[in-house]
Parts: structure tokens; C-alpha cells; sequence
């Protein structure tokens, strides 16, 4: 008899699977992936890992290879409003029910090997991109590297974008230790792009498999004309672009640019055009009540910065901060970050976040010591923010993806 549960049954049942959240570990999910046959997912398979700017190197290098006439599929994680958002085929989010097909497919083939929530998305992706015959599958790696699901599959291009304190429980407590983990994706023989500031770590394991990575600084850069409201992309032993800021960082368009490089016939019309796609939660201008409202998922003191200096670079003065954050996050480092860039000047307020590692406005307002300011939630945040600036003010929504989750008026 056919399979009749919805896409938010199958979610349901998929997140209580395996007793942990997080597993680190390859084991479980190899098992998986071999029965399934799924280890080569598409002849060209490019993988993404880093702290931040992930999700935006890997819709960049999408859009370009679609331009380029490949047949694609790529993934995002974690989503904000819709599951669908992490498996992308063709451009567009994959269905409910390609989805829940894939789920089957899997749950079938597990037998007693218990799967995370993240391995039985992995899983999905790559059922649906195999499925699809995609001429390349782009996976971006959720955490580390190494031990991270996607890993599984042996990429013919590797990028990291960048390497910052996050996730030290599990990946370590110095950059370098984390850029060992991120490292973990790296074979011999691969095509490897690097973004700007790697620790050495990932330079000694570049030295060790005997590649030649191509990194920002050096083979290829970036530089932004604040004045101008545009940035120059330069690649050895190419003519310099000038391509007008858009939402998506500089930094990350010409890490994609690289990475395509040798597939797709790079020009100033295509990087432009390719660069003005919209990507939720990502330096997300809305502009709505007469206020600029801009939502990003940046959530460690790296990403604050990058994202600060992207709204400088835009000539955005934030007038008012709303944030909500994860336990285990460097909460004093994030504040700090924005207080360095901003000054003391602009308010902020503070609501619940939610989900596995779920804070309540309260407990991060204390651990700040700002425990006056905080909200009821999001909707009353957005309210005495809209109330509290002036018309043409910029209002930042940040901290978590479940910040940005929350803003469901805003995504309307």
C-alpha cells in the first residue's frame, strides 16, 4: 500500500529517530548511503564547508552553473520557513513530494541503522539529485567538515569560505583546530578554492594531499568601492571586473566565480546578473512601514563583523538591533563584535529563540547584562522597533536562523 504521510509527518518522524541531535560519525550514514547506491550522486559533485558565508557561496556558484546550461542540484542548511528550501533541483525547491518520496525510499533501506534529522535530510538530497540526473550536485557541509554527512561523498571541487570560532564543542577551540576539521573535506587531485584568513592548519593540509588551492588574496580577489557602490573582482590572468553590491557578499560571488571558473565562461554581464538573485535570511533587505528591515542569520562574533562591514559597504546604518540567539554560542563575542562596529548608541532588544538549543530573551538580556531589554516576542520586537525609528531607518533582525524564522510578516 503507497505511503499516504505529508512532508510534515514524514518531519516529524525523522527527528526521532536517533537519540541525539547531533552524532558525530560517518558509520551510520555510510551503511545508508551505500545500500541506496548513492555515493556518486552526479558527475561533478562540489562541496562547500566554512563558518559563514556558505549558503551564499553555494546559490552563487548554483546560479552560475544554471546560466552555464548544467543541470543542478544543491543544498542549504539549515532552512528558515520551509524544509523544501534544503533541497534545490533545478533552481527550485524540491517538492513535497519528491521529498517524501525520498524519506521512503530511505526509511525502507535503514533496516535498524538509526539516523539523525540532518543525516535523513542529507540522504533526501542526495536520493532527489541522483534521482534528477544532475550534471553537478553542490552540497553545502552543516558543521565541521570531516565528520559532517556530506563528506561521505568525495568531491571533485572543494571550497571553504571562511574559518571562524563556532561550534567549539565539537570542532575545537582555536581557528586552527577548527580549519583541521573544515580541512577534512579535502582530497588529493581536487579542484580546491579558499577564502580569505585560513589558518594554517588548512594550508598544511592543502601541503599534505600536494594540491594547489586557489585563494582569495592571491589567485583571485575582492575589493569593494564604497563611494561607488560597486566592488572589483580580480582573477589572475584575467581582465578586473567591476560588478555593481548587490545583497550577496563580494566575497562570496567571487569564491563561486572560482569555482566555476574552469565550466562556465565567466563576464561581467553573467557575475552581475547572476548576482542580483535573492537568498532568504542573507543579508535580506526588505522594505516595508517605511523602515528598512534587513534579516541575516549571522550568529558568532566572524560572522557579525562580515556582515557590519557589508552594511557599511551598502551605506546601511543600523538604527535598531532585534536579536535572538542559541545557547552555546559566544554570546558576549557576538554583542561585543556589533558594539565595536556600531558603538553603544543603537538600542537592541532580545526575544526567545527556539528549536533544540532554544534561549529565552531573558536568560541572553542577563547574560549580556542588559536585562531590561527585552521583548515579549518577535512581533512585539518588531512593533517597538518600527515605533522606536524614523522613516527610512534600518531595523537589523539577527542572531540565529530562528531569528530570522520568526519574521513571518517580513517574509510575506
Amino acid at each position: 500500500m503507497a505511503d499516504t504521510r505529508s512532508l510534515d509527518d514524514w518531519l516529524d518522524y525523522i527527528s526521532q529517530q536517533h537519540a541525539q541531535v547531533i552524532d558525530m560519525g560517518l558509520d551510520r550514514f555510510n551503511r545508508v548511503l551505500h545500500r541506496l547506491k548513492l555515493e556518486n550522486p552526479a558527475p561533478t559533485v562540489i562541496t562547500v564547508a566554512g563558518t559563514n558565508g556558505k549558503g551564499s557561496t553555494c546559490r552563487m556558484i548554483e546560479a552560475l552553473l544554471l546560466h552555464g546550461g548544467y543541470r543542478v542540484g544543491s543544498t542549504l542548511s539549515p532552512h528558515i520557513w520551509r524544509f523544501n528550501e534544503r533541497i534545490r533541483l533545478h533552481g527550485n525547491e524540491a517538492s513535497d513530494e519528491e521529498i517524501c518520496n525520498a524519506f521512503g525510499a530511505i526509511d525502507s533501506a535503514r533496516g535498524d541503522v538509526t539516523l539523525t534529522y540532518f543525516e535523513f535530510s542529507a540522504l533526501a538530497a542526495l536520493y532527489c539529485i541522483a534521482k534528477e540526473h544532475m550534471d553537478v550536485a553542490i552540497l553545502e557541509i552543516g558543521l565541521g567538515g570531516r565528520l559532517d554527512a556530506f563528506n561521505a561523498i568525495d568531491p571533485d571541487i572543494a571550497v571553504i569560505t571562511s574559518i571562524g570560532l563556532d561550534h567549539q564543542a565539537f570542532l575545537g577551540e582555536t581557528r586552527d583546530a577548527i580549519g583541521a576539521e573544515k580541512a577534512g573535506i579535502l582530497r588529493s587531485g581536487q579542484h580546491v578554492v579558499l577564502g580569505q584568513e585560513m589558518p594554517a592548519s588548512v594550508m598544511q593540509r592543502c601541503e599534505a594531499l600536494s594540491l594547489q588551492p586557489r585563494c582569495w588574496g592571491a589567485e583571485f580577489s575582492s575589493v569593494c568601492d564604497i563611494e561607488q557602490g560597486t566592488w572589483q573582482l580580480t582573477r589572475q590572468g584575467h581582465s578586473m571586473y567591476e560588478i555593481p553590491l548587490t545583497a550577496i557578499a563580494p566575497h562570496n560571488i567571487a569564491l563561486a566565480c572560482e569555482t566555476v571558473a574552469d565550466m562556465v565562461a565567466l563576464d561581467l554581464q553573467l557575475i552581475a546578473q547572476c548576482s542580483t538573485l535573492y537568498i532568504p535570511g542573507r543579508m535580506d533587505i526588505r522594505r516595508t512601514k517605511d523602515r528598512k528591515w534587513v534579516l541575516d542569520v549571522c550568529h558568532n562574533p566572524d560572522g557579525a563583523r562580515f556582515f557590519l562591514r557589508e552594511l557599511a559597504s551598502r551605506k546601511l546604518s543600523p538604527a535598531y538591533f532585534v536579536c535572538a540567539m542559541l545557547t552555546g554560542k559566544d554570546h558576549q563575542g557576538f554583542y561585543q563584535s556589533v558594539i565595536d562596529a556600531t558603538g553603544t548608541h543603537v538600542p537592541w532588544l532580545f526575544v526567545d529563540s527556539y528549536g533544540d538549543r532554544e534561549m529565552t530573551a531573558g536568560t541572553l538580556a542577563e547574560t549580556l547584562g542588559k536585562g531590561e531589554w527585552t521583548a515579549q516576542n518577535m512581533q512585539q520586537a518588531l512593533s517597538l522597533a518600527h515605533e522606536r525609528t524614523q522613516k527610512g531607518d534600518v531595523i537589523v533582525i539577527f542572531g540565529s536562523f530562528s531569528a530570522v524564522e520568526q519574521c513571518t510578516w517580513l517574509a510575506s
